[in-house]
């Protein structure tokens, strides 16, 4: 296996392939991040990781292979070979290479727009459209677009621009902010605030403004919550759903544990940033490696860089456990779960399913010792046949 740097703390990686888990998306996700890492790669290190990815990418499904191609899409140090095999895969995963990509050239595009058709020649298109001008004053000259792209565009169809990008809802590492930089609120824990003005400011805060939120609960007047404490089989049985992406699964233990609902439970699952799960996670007492585990597997969004789940186990330190606790009770009052849903109702029904799966797998695990059957006397024997 490719050796990169970085890997430190995710060595049970592989092992987790003897539990039956898919290790392969989470795999390409985290050496694609770690490659990407090093400006500069030995030939036998470029080999080694162009052969790996390239058998990954036929063994994984489409999100792991669109987030693959969104990291790599606008690196100039992308190996070739991987990017013209992303640039011909379906339209989800190729569009950020055909975009972006600068080591497709005019004949590498021309070849795409003629083996795959109008819906890739359009994209391609999109890359000779005119740029927005310069701040001098000049305007970037279109680049032409090839013949065969022209030949597969529909008749109505006109090269639209590149979308325009999005503001970043964090800054960059080291980063300053300037007066065109977007800014949310700066948190302001009061014992007095309503629970959805709570939950809605949490939500929309940057990843530093979460950070601050949670510490600033630690000190906020209110008892926390107590979820229902979670057994070693129990927290086995949750880590193996969300390594396995059974997503209702990890939902129902979120529920039972937490007390949410369900909305609730998703969106802590859902949110891209990643801290709503680690302040469930911390609430619950989940073990740090089950927790690295978690980020990786359960959200692409988060998993795919290693560094973001690193923040993430760093903050899990942070935090207590209380103020992870009293973030919990928030979410809970923002949004009550409904007693009278029918999931709800049937939490009995399934933890005594939950229970007898558990016996069962005892017994076939340790048989009964055998019993050996009484010794009847002559005498008893007699007796009973008077009594027929």
């Amino acid at each position: 296996m490719m050796k990169l740097p970085n890997l430190a703390g995710f060595e049970g990686l592989i092992d987790l392939d003897r539990r039956g888990v898919d290790i392969r998306p989470t795999l390409l996700r985290v050496l694609t991040d770690q490659y990407l890492h090093r400006r500069a790669h030995t030939p036998d290190e470029e080999r080694q990781y162009t052969e790996l990815t390239l058998r990954l990418l036929e063994e994984t499904d489409v999100p792991a292979r669109a987030a693959v191609a969104s990291r790599l899409a606008p690196h100039a140090c992308a190996p070739r070979a991987i990017i013209l095999r992303l640039a011909r895969d379906v339209l989800t995963v190729a569009e950020p290479i055909l975009r972006l990509s600068p080591q497709l050239t005019a004949a590498d595009l021309d070849a795409i727009a003629r083996e795959r058709g109008a819906d890739y020649a359009a994209i391609i298109a999109a890359r000779a459209a005119p740029q927005p001008a310069r701040q001098g004053g000049s305007q970037a000259r279109p680049t032409p677009a090839p013949a065969a792209v022209r030949a597969n565009l529909p008749p109505t169809a006109k090269p639209a621009l590149p979308p325009r990008p999005q503001p970043m809802a964090m800054l960059p590492a080291g980063g300053t902010a300037d007066a065109s930089t977007p800014r949310a609120p700066l948190p302001d824990i009061r014992p007095d605030m309503q629970a959805k003005e709570l939950c809605g400011l949490f939500f929309a805060a940057s990843s530093m403004e979460r950070r601050l939120i949670l510490i600033s609960l630690e000190f906020v007047p209110t008892a926390p919550v107590l979820p229902v404490p979670m057994r070693q089989t129990d927290i086995w049985r949750f880590e193996s759903a969300a390594l396995q992406h059974k997503t209702e699964a990890v939902l129902g233990d979120l529920e039972r544990t937490l007390g949410i609902s369900r909305r609730m439970a998703s969106r802590i699952i859902e949110d891209d940033m990643g801290e709503p799960t680690v302040a469930a996670a911390k609430a619950m007492e989940l073990p740090a490696d089950v927790l690295q585990r978690i980020l990786l597997f359960m959200n692409p969004r988060v998993g795919q860089s290693v560094d973001r789940v690193y923040e993430l186990a760093n903050l899990y330190a942070e935090i207590s456990t209380d103020a992870a606790r009293r973030l919990i009770g928030i979410l809970r009052e923002a949004d009550p779960p409904d007693a009278r849903s029918p999931k709800h109702v049937a939490l009995w029904q399934d933890a005594v399913e939950q229970a007898r799966t558990a016996l069962s797998d005892i017994t076939r695990r340790a048989p009964m010792p055998r019993r050996e059957a009484p010794t009847i006397r002559p005498s008893e024997r007699a007796v009973g046949g008077d009594r027929r």
